[in-house]
């Protein structure tokens, strides 16, 4: 049942990262009319989880003892003509090196979720799941402004700690590896016996991680139903709309 939770909420992170990321654009350029600016905002808005993204990958390639070859933190132009807000160049290595490498600005978001969520709102993923406790903390310490400084830097950290579609690239092979290696055991008669304390480690680590994403998916769904009210209030008053086109592959 974890497990579906986890699909469920991370599916729900993902959807409305991607929603948020084209919205933040859309409104910045029905506003000026820049498209410039609009992605200035976006990368300004989201400058603490860019930095913890390039970070991670920073940190992750020098534990693997991969080289690193500079750290980019800025607008620039990735692959496919898209929109690039940083990068670190690492050297190319070995598939399973590198998609740890490609990992790590998820577990390292999830890592700050939780810290911020403990430290800011005296919840910590052992306490469990309780997102009334941490909306009532929130509103009863709205005028300390240290409290929204806390929602911020989840937004922020939450709606940037997705691997991108290049940090992903290594994944294809070694997930193709590790399915085949375990079709050949099974094929050959391994049938394994998980101890229960892994199977209860397994269950506790889940735990943690919907911990992270469910206060993570509260502030984004939050926000992004903020800006879908300002987005129609300038529709209604301008008569302006901005069109999202989501390009298919």
């Amino acid at each position: 049942m974890s497990i579906l939770f986890f699909l469920f909420i991370f599916s729900l992170t993902l959807f409305l990262q991607q929603w948020l990321h084209r919205h933040i654009q859309g409104i910045a350029l029905a506003l000026t009319g820049n498209t410039g600016c609009a992605v200035r905002l976006l990368f300004y808005l989201l400058l603490p989880g860019i930095l913890l993204h390039e970070a991670s990958h920073f940190i992750a390639a020098k534990i693997l003892f991969v080289k690193t070859n500079g750290v980019t933190i800025g607008i620039g132009r990735a692959r496919k003509n898209a929109v690039s807000l940083g990068a670190v160049n690492v050297q190319r290595s070995d598939p399973f090196r590198e998609s740890l490498i490609g990992f790590a600005p998820f577990l390292f978001g999830i890592g700050a979720i939780w810290l911020i969520a403990g430290v800011g709102f005296d919840l910590w993923p052992g306490q469990g799941l309780n997102l009334l406790k941490f909306i009532a903390s929130t509103m009863q310490y709205a005028r300390d402004w240290t409290t929204w400084l806390g929602v911020y830097l989840i937004f922020a950290v939450s709606t940037a700690m997705i691997p991108s579609e290049s940090d992903r690239e290594p994944w294809g092979p070694v997930l193709t590896f590790l399915g085949a290696l375990v079709a050949i055991l099974f094929f050959l008669g391994w049938t394994p016996t998980v101890p229960k304390n892994i199977v209860d480690a397994a269950r506790e680590l889940i735990d943690a991680l919907n911990f992270a994403l469910a206060i993570a998916l509260v502030v984004n769904a939050s926000v992004a139903f903020a800006l879908w009210i300002v987005e129609r209030a300038f529709q209604r008053v301008s008569g302006k709309r901005v069109e999202y086109r989501v390009k298919r592959k």
